[in-house]
C-alpha cells in the first residue's frame, strides 16, 4: 500500500477553471475572485464580512490586533487558550505582545472545557479563544454565557472546523471575530491562506487595513477592483488612500489564485463534507469493537463534526504511543501527535515545566496521535488502516 496521508488537497475542472480565470485576467493581486470568496465564506459561517490573509496564524494575529487596538488592551493582557491546540493559536497572542494563559480540556472532546475557565480568569483577562480541535466544536453557549458573565471578548479558532455546526449555527458565528485557516489538507483549502470574519464593519475595517501594511484605504470596493475602475474615496485625501498609512500593519495579503482556489472550493463543500463524514462513520463503526484500548471521536447528536483528522487516544498505559506510531507508519499510515503543546521545547523555555498543571492535556499529550479520514481516501485504505491498527491492538 502506498502511503495513506493525514491530509489531501483535491484539485478538479472547477478549479483548474477559475485559476486559469483569475490568470487570463492578468489581475494576479486581489481582486473579484478574492473579494467573492471573502463573502461567499462569511456568509457560510453567519458573518456579515470576511478578510482573506495569508495564512491561518495571520488570521488569530489580526483578529488580536483589531481588538487591542478597539479595547485598548496592553502587556498586561491575559488570553484563555486551550492547553491542546496547534501552536499557532498561542502564538498569534505572543506576537501580539499579550499574555498567554492556557486552560485545560475536556477529555472527549479535547476542546476548551468551560468548567475550567472561570478559575483561571483574573482582572487582566480580556479574551477567550475557544479552538474547535480536530473540527469538533467547542460547548459554544457556555463558553459565550462566562465571556457574557465577565465582559470578555471572544475569537473562535475555527481553522480546522470549516462547516461544522452547533444546534444548526455555523461555528466562526458566535464570537466577535472567528478565524479560519485555508492552507493546504484543511477541509477547503486555497494551498496557503486564512479568513477573519466578523459582523462588526469597525473590525472589519481595521483588519482590511492591517492586512495591508496599514494603510487608510479599507473600502471593500478596492478590494473587488477589476484594476481599471477607481474608486472615488481613493482620492478624498490629499494623496491616494491607497498610500495613506494610518497604524503599523502587516503584508498579509493573498492574491486571486488563491481567491479563485477557494471559490472552487466552497462550490464543492457539500461534496467534500458528506465524503470526511461518511471515512469518519466507517472508521467508528470499524473500530468501536476496540474501545476498551482506544478512544474514538464522538459527538452529541447536536454537533456536527467536520472530521479534519480523526484522533485516536490509548485508554490502556500498556500500550506505548511510540510503538504503536512507528508500526503505522511502517505500514504506510502517516500519524501526526495530537497537537502537544505544553510540553514543546520553545514553550518549556517560555513558561516552565507546567504541563502536569493540565492533566487531561498531559495525557493526551503523550498518549494521544491521529490519522487521515479526508474526502481522498479509499474505501481500500480505510480497511488498510482498520486492518493494521486492529493488528496491533490484538498483540494486547
Amino acid at each position: 500500500m502506498d502511503k495513506i496521508g493525514v491530509g489531501y488537497a483535491s484539485v478538479t475542472e472547477i478549479e483548474k477553471k477559475y485559476v486559469l480565470e483569475a490568470l487570463e485576467s492578468e489581475r494576479l493581486s486581489q481582486g473579484r475572485f478574492v473579494a467573492q470568496f471573502e463573502k461567499r465564506f462569511s456568509e457560510a459561517h453567519a458573518k456579515k464580512y470576511g478578510v482573506m490573509c495569508n495564512s491561518g496564524t495571520s488570521a488569530l494575529h489580526l483578529a488580536l490586533e483589531t481588538l487591542k487596538e478597539i479595547d485598548g488592551w496592553d502587556g498586561n493582557t491575559e488570553v484563555l487558550v486551550p492547553a491542546i491546540t496547534f501552536i499557532a493559536t498561542s502564538n498569534a497572542c505572543l506576537h501580539a505582545g499579550l499574555k498567554v494563559v492556557f486552560v485545560d480540556v475536556e477529555p472527549e472532546t479535547y476542546n476548551m472545557n468551560p468548567d475550567e475557565i472561570e478559575k483561571h480568569i483574573t482582572k487582566n483577562t480580556r479574551c477567550i479563544i475557544p479552538v474547535h480541535t480536530f473540527g469538533m466544536p467547542c460547548d459554544m453557549g457556555r463558553i459565550m454565557d462566562i465571556a457574557k458573565k465577565y465582559n470578555l471578548r471572544v475569537i473562535e479558532d475555527c481553522a480546522e472546523a470549516h462547516f461544522a455546526k452547533v444546534n444548526g449555527q455555523p461555528v466562526g458565528g458566535f464570537g466577535d471575530i472567528s478565524a479560519f485557516s485555508t492552507y493546504v489538507a484543511h477541509t477547503i483549502t486555497t494551498g496557503v491562506g486564512g479568513l477573519v470574519c466578523t459582523d462588526d464593519r469597525n473590525c472589519m475595517e481595521i483588519l482590511r487595513s492591517l492586512v495591508a501594511h496599514g494603510r487608510a484605504c479599507t473600502c471593500e470596493r478596492c478590494v473587488a477592483s477589476d484594476g481599471i475602475t477607481v474608486c472615488p474615496k481613493r482620492m478624498q485625501t490629499e494623496i491616494d488612500r491607497r498610500f495613506s498609512f494610518v497604524r503599523i500593519g502587516y503584508s498579509y495579503r493573498v492574491g486571486e489564485i488563491e481567491g479563485a482556489l477557494g471559490l472552487a472550493q466552497l462550490e464543492r463543500n457539500e461534496e467534500i463534507m458528506e465524503r470526511r463524514h461518511k471515512n469518519a462513520a466507517y472508521l467508528i463503526q470499524e473500530l468501536e469493537k476496540l474501545e476498551e484500548f482506544i478512544q474514538l471521536p464522538r459527538h452529541p447528536e447536536n454537533i456536527e463534526h467536520t472530521y479534519m483528522m480523526f484522533p485516536i487516544v490509548i485508554k490502556k498505559k500498556e500500550i506505548d504511543r511510540k510503538e504503536f506510531v512507528q508500526y503505522l507508519e511502517s505500514c504506510n499510515i502517516e500519524t501526526r501527535p495530537m497537537l502537544p503543546l505544553l510540553n514543546q521545547p520553545i514553550y518549556k523555555t517560555i513558561f516552565g515545566n507546567i504541563e502536569k498543571q493540565y492533566p487531561v492535556a498531559e495525557y493526551i499529550n503523550h498518549h494521544g496521535f491521529y490519522i487521515g479520514c479526508h474526502h481522498g481516501m479509499t474505501k481500500e485504505q480505510l480497511d488498510y488502516q482498520i486492518e493494521k491498527i486492529s493488528a496491533f491492538i490484538r498483540k494486547f
